[in-house]
């Protein structure tokens, strides 16, 4: 027969602490009860996203499972590209649908579209810079990104 002992008492359970004092024996029951209570208090990262502009904020989200309000710090961001000139009226800040598209403000060929999500604030900063045919380079705060982020709990 084999026995089991904590070295230290487990947290995120639901188990009464009787059952799991230091150094005491692990019944079968007490250890599927802690595999059930473990699975649900397993810190998973969820995934957010949203269509965002140059000067716009990524919103702090909020999880969908359980409320929990995630902080700036326990988020990082992952964006795309979606489309490198102006979004089309009607675009709303974070909105999950693919926003209207518009026009280039500068006409011309797209030379880079460069970007960055601050993690401190959230805030969108890039730029976009168009080949124009005096060749001239004409840069403007055109683009719209796909950001999604990954929240993962830092606390309980």
């Amino acid at each position: 027969m084999s026995l089991l002992s904590l070295q230290a008492e487990p947290g995120f359970t639901e188990l009464m602490d009787a059952w799991l004092g230091t150094g005491m024996p692990l019944t079968s029951a007490v250890l599927k009860a802690l595999n059930s209570s473990a699975k649900f208090a397993a810190v998973r990262n969820e995934i957010f996203f949203g269509f965002y502009c140059v000067g716009q904020t990524v919103a702090v989200p909020t999880s969908l499972i359980d409320g929990y309000n995630y902080s700036r710090e326990e988020c990082r961001y992952i964006c795309s590209v979606y489309w490198t000139a102006a979004p089309g009226p009607g675009m709303v800040e974070g909105q999950l649908g693919a926003p209207p598209l518009g026009a280039t403000s500068a006409p011309g060929q797209l030379l880079q579209f460069g970007f960055n999500v601050d993690e401190t604030t959230g805030l969108i900063s890039g730029q976009t810079s168009y080949y124009v045919t005096n060749k001239q380079q004409v840069d403007t705060s055109d683009g719209i990104l796909l950001v999604h982020t990954i929240a993962k709990r830092l606390r309980t």
